[in-house]
């Protein structure tokens, strides 16, 4: 199960670097936001922090002060993919809409207040080595804010564009991309629900076996539904097509 678990981290970790740095790189000829936020938020949170927080849970190895700096890499690189997450629904569901902007910045607002909460008790050091603390308990918790509105606003817009499609006014290629997006997304705020409860019975998801259990299917999904939404092999594509061919859409 570790070895499995492994795969499905480091598949997840892949995903998230390959394509963040191409939206990245997309961002930088258009000079779109959406396009820019997005592939940061992938970059950091899934290509960068996550793995930097393994290194501060798991190598035991490491002088506490460079597993203690890791960890706040780690959390400063969360919080801003965070907060790219939701500049991105808010630009992409609610372009003309002023209501997401105040919403992330309420956000931002609250996962400081919650680092603050945790430097002042018990501490920077508990988190990074023992996981321990309500700050950080509550910076997990927030984590799902994000996920859980790309999840519930790609897929009420995927049920849209399949109806569009059923009348031949939507791509379905277009349409099977965000479904696989909002899918991703949906199984990331799995993973991250899963995290905040068990620390609450003081288990790592990052180290525990527990958490490989949930960990390895999981995560190997989500990378796989986030691969497909962004780099879809031409095989797929044709499948995609050819099943809304011959479903009339």
């Amino acid at each position: 199960m570790e070895l499995l678990a492994a795969i499905g981290g480091l598949s997840f970790i892949l995903a998230s670097l390959v394509i963040g740095l191409r939206l990245l790189l997309l961002a930088r000829r258009t000079r779109q936001l959406p396009e820019f936020a997005i592939g940061l938020a992938l970059f950091l949170m899934g290509g960068l922090g996550y793995p930097i927080l393994s290194v501060a849970r798991m190598a035991t190895g490491l002088h506490v002060a460079v597993r203690i700096a890791f960890f706040g890499l780690s959390m400063l690189f969360n919080m801003t993919g965070m907060v790219g997450v939701c500049i991105f629904n808010g630009r992409v569901f609610h372009p003309r809409e002023k209501w997401p902007g105040g919403v992330t910045v309420g956000f931002a607002s609250a996962l400081v207040g919650a680092l603050v909460l945790q430097s002042v008790a018990p501490g920077l050091r508990v988190a990074a080595l023992y996981n321990q603390g309500a700050g950080v308990r509550l910076f997990m918790a927030l984590q799902g804010v994000p996920l859980g509105w790309a999840a519930f606003e790609s897929l009420r817009y995927h049920r849209l564009l399949v109806r569009r499609c059923r009348l031949g006014l939507a791509d379905p290629i277009v349409a099977d991309r965000v479904g696989l997006w909002g899918t991703g997304m949906l199984l990331a705020l799995v993973i991250s629900l899963f995290g905040t409860v068990l620390g609450c019975f003081g288990i790592d998801i990052a180290v525990s076996p527990t958490g490989n259990l949930i960990m390895a299917p999981l995560g190997l999904t989500t990378a796989g539904c986030v691969w497909l939404a962004f780099l879809p092999p031409a095989a797929y594509t044709r499948r995609v097509r050819a099943r809304a061919a011959a479903s009339g859409a």
